[in-house]
């Protein structure tokens, strides 16, 4: 006789409580989960194999807990965020918080343009004066650090962002266009990061 293994088994919908005799065996096959039914009431449940033994969970659980893995496993686009100003960071930061995208943020053209030869990234965001004229070091203009990406070879989609009036003139300038630029966000609005978690969802097609 092959050697059984008891589960105990408590209906979360009827109460009732009954025990299984598994034979072990066959809970290694069951390392996906085996579903079973409550005695009493038919109520659903997912026996399987655990790492500390059997493990039993509603269906409607195992299933959360399943794409809750998987969403955990899936690769997330990668954004690159330019931007000296530290509250505009900090604001991108919180608002894209909930958008499935892996945001690593940049304060200086000089310190992009290193990150994005060190990295893959899916989307550039990058603030359109970042130039410190009291900084030697800080020589690059956001049209500098795209147009360096451009010349790299990657063809990567671009955002603009800017605390200056967004005009037609700069908006319809053909040179956005050869940089990969795919919309601008004004940031003296209060609704700026809203803005751009969408138009980040638009280029990247995210839900």
């Amino acid at each position: 006789m092959p050697r059984k293994e008891p589960v105990e088994i408590r209906c979360s919908a009827c109460g009732a409580s009954f025990r299984l005799w598994i034979p072990v065996g066959m809970l290694t096959e069951w390392g996906a989960g085996e579903e079973i039914n409550c005695i009493r009431c038919g109520e659903r449940f997912i026996v399987k194999k655990g790492v500390d033994g059997v493990e039993v969970a509603g269906v409607e659980a195992a299933k959360v807990e399943a794409a809750t893995k998987e969403e955990a496993e899936a690769p997330k686009a990668k954004v690159l965020f330019i931007d000296d100003d530290r509250l505009s960071i900090a604001i991108a930061e919180s608002t894209l918080s909930e958008v499935p995208i892996r945001l690593v943020t940049a304060s200086s053209g000089e310190d992009a343009v290193e990150r994005f030869e060190k990295d893959e990234f899916s989307l550039v965001i990058a603030d359109l004066h970042l130039r410190d004229p009291d900084n030697p070091e800080s020589r690059l203009d956001g049209e500098d650090v795209l147009r360096k990406m451009v010349e790299s070879g990657r063809n990567v989609p671009a955002i603009i962002t800017t605390g200056k009036d967004i005009i037609d003139d700069l908006v319809l300038d053909p040179k956005w266009f050869d940089l990969n630029v795919k919309g601008f966000v004004q940031k003296g609005n209060p609704f700026w990061g809203e803005e751009l978690k969408t138009k980040i969802k638009e280029i990247l097609e995210l839900d």
